[in-house]
């Protein structure tokens, strides 16, 4: 076997082994890139690198790192972070990646010129937890995980009949250029009391809107007070075409779940699930947005901008946002009808390392990330 750096001609090779890894839970999903893999990465950085394993030109193993800018420990520096690591379950594909993770960081931490890397981790893929952050032996050479932060990923799919808008007068316009200096000076604001963050400026906040494929000034929501200060701000997305989620089964809890929506449909409250594909035997993905940029000064401004991103959103589509465990006001409405999916932030580091001071328990800032980066 060998070790490669993927070139962009891989694209449509690495996307078809990408897509045969189904992520586990209470919904069992397969991730579709449509034959474009580095995509999600362009999204988030032009700096990036994909490790591929191959034995005879085949792909048994991948791992891809993404360079960015981010305020953390109260500056702005460059971290990496780890995403879509993939291996079969070839043994020898198993051994020979364990060998080569930690020569694949500290040449991941020389390229790019930082000394942090990150990676996020669904707390439902008890698998993946117990290989890496819970290891059972210590004759492999892996890096040590830190738990960062923990967060939910909140998928909102109706309302119940009794729910309110906290306020149904509260003025809610569309970016333009004429508001745009204020969002920009909103976000900044709010996102120098996150780490990771990825807005601090004028540039930055331009920067990541010209690399977020289809989303546009014109997508996001700006709410406003009486005196036409911003008070919270939201731009839906959805990544159809770019990266779907196929549902190929959902499990017991899951399954109920989305009998209820169906149910709910009938009586105006809620919009349903895709099919499975052991159902319908067709591949067809999950229809929802993305609420990324999401900021507000309250939880009553948060569920305003929610109604109307909600009501603005297709028939079939649902919403899906992050939750940081400290941000109570972006709970979940009790009148709304949502689902939660645990994640958690971690911190990978060489063995032999001392962890950093921003991860002493005193420090208890929130962290950005947006719901597109989560898988």
């Amino acid at each position: 076997m060998k070790l490669e750096i993927a070139k962009p001609e891989d694209s449509a090779l690495l996307a078809e082994f990408y897509k045969g890894f189904p992520v586990r839970g209470l919904v069992e999903m397969k991730i579709d890139r449509n034959n474009d893999f580095f995509m999600p990465y362009d999204i988030q950085s032009d700096q990036h690198i994909t490790y591929v394993l191959k034995e005879e030109d085949k792909p048994e193993g991948m791992a891809s790192f993404v360079l960015r800018d981010v305020l953390l420990d109260d500056k702005v520096q460059p971290v990496a972070f780890g995403r879509d690591l993939r291996i079969t379950s070839n043994r020898k594909a198993v051994i020979e990646w364990s060998q080569h993770f930690l020569p694949v960081m500290t040449e991941v931490f020389q390229t790019f010129g930082t000394k942090y890397l990150f990676s996020i981790l669904s707390m439902g893929e008890v698998q993946a937890l117990n290989a890496f952050v819970r290891p059972r032996t210590l004759k492999r050479p892996l890096p040590q995980y830190h738990l960062f932060r923990r967060f939910n990923m909140i998928s909102v799919h109706g309302r119940l009949p009794w729910a309110s808008n906290p306020l149904p007068k509260m003025r809610i316009r569309h970016g333009n250029e004429n508001n745009v200096d204020a969002l920009i000076y909103y976000i900044c604001q709010k996102s120098r009391d996150k780490d990771l963050a990825t807005v601090w400026d004028a540039q930055s906040f331009r920067d990541k809107l010209d690399r977020w494929k289809g989303l546009k000034l014109e997508d996001f929501l700006i709410a406003f007070d009486k005196d036409e200060n911003i008070v919270g701000c939201v731009a839906p997305w959805s990544s159809g075409g770019l990266q779907d989620f196929i549902p190929m089964q959902y499990g017991l809890r899951a399954h109920n779940f989305r009998q209820f929506l169906k149910f709910g449909k009938m009586l105006g409250w809620t919009r349903t699930l895709t099919k499975p594909f052991s159902r319908l035997k067709v591949e067809a993905s999950l229809n929802f947005k993305y609420l990324s940029f999401l900021h507000a000064d309250n939880g009553d401004i948060f569920e305003s901008l929610l109604w109307k991103a909600f009501d603005d959103a297709e028939e079939n589509e649902f919403l899906v946002y992050n939750q940081m465990r400290s941000e109570y006001i972006y709970r979940r409405p009790r009148t709304w009808i949502s689902a939660k999916m645990p994640f958690g932030v971690y911190l990978l580091q060489p063995p032999d390392s001392e962890p950093p001071a921003f991860l002493h328990p005193s420090n208890e800032k929130s962290i950005e990330i947006e719901p597109f980066f989560n898988f």
